[in-house]
């Protein structure tokens, strides 16, 4: 076991000025023989418990790979769904629309991946694919008629009533689970970061 900070009382941090006893809470510090009391070497022990709890993030969080691992699954959908709007819009290389699949795969992850909870990362990565699924019939049918005659003939998604509306109620069936999910987390996050200043008294 150390010896305490000569200028300060390992319980109240007052300042010792040499002395062997804390002047303010009465903490004797040292022993005669010089040595450090129970009560000095209990002080410290709770200080540094102390220290080590508070400087823990609250919640519950995985390492950044796993974080990533995460959020690559959860935006694997962006991936076919921007190949099939790229080439419903225009005819595209397959090199492109392969270039276009991968960047809407991995650009979604690294932004999902900062979020610190994993079902947190669930959550707001299938409230983003239940958006961008819902609007992607309107962005091609809106895209379609900005370029005129270079749109693609025969596209994946056309413009008829049945795509609209699969697409629009497929994607808010994704926006309401995302949703839902994303909540159960932000309480469970909630109820980590209540327990955790009780664990530490």
């Amino acid at each position: 076991m150390s010896a305490p900070d000569e200028g300060s009382c390992p319980r109240c941090e007052t300042p010792l000025a040499g002395a062997d006893e804390c002047p303010e809470c009465g903490l004797t510090i040292r022993t005669a023989e010089d040595g450090l009391t129970s009560e000095a070497a209990d002080a410290i022990v709770e200080r540094t418990l102390s220290n080590a709890s508070a400087r823990q993030p609250s919640g519950r969080t995985l390492p950044y790979p796993l974080r990533l691992a995460s959020a690559l699954a959860i935006s694997i959908p962006f991936a076919p769904l921007s190949a099939f709007a790229l080439t419903s819009l225009v005819p595209a290389h397959p090199i492109i629309v392969i270039l276009v699949g991968m960047l809407s795969w991995m650009a979604p992850a690294a932004v999902l991946a900062r979020t610190p909870v994993p079902s947190l990362i669930v959550g707001r990565g299938l409230v983003v694919l239940g958006a961008v699924v819902a609007a992607t019939p309107l962005v091609v049918a809106g895209g379609r008629m900005l370029v005129g005659s270079a749109a693609a003939t025969n596209p994946p998604i056309d413009g008829s009533q049945a795509i609209y509306g699969s697409f629009l109620l497929f994607g808010l069936l994704i926006l309401i689970a995302g949703m839902t999910v994303s909540r159960v987390a932000d309480r469970k996050r909630d109820a980590w970061q209540d327990a955790s200043p009780r664990r530490r008294e």
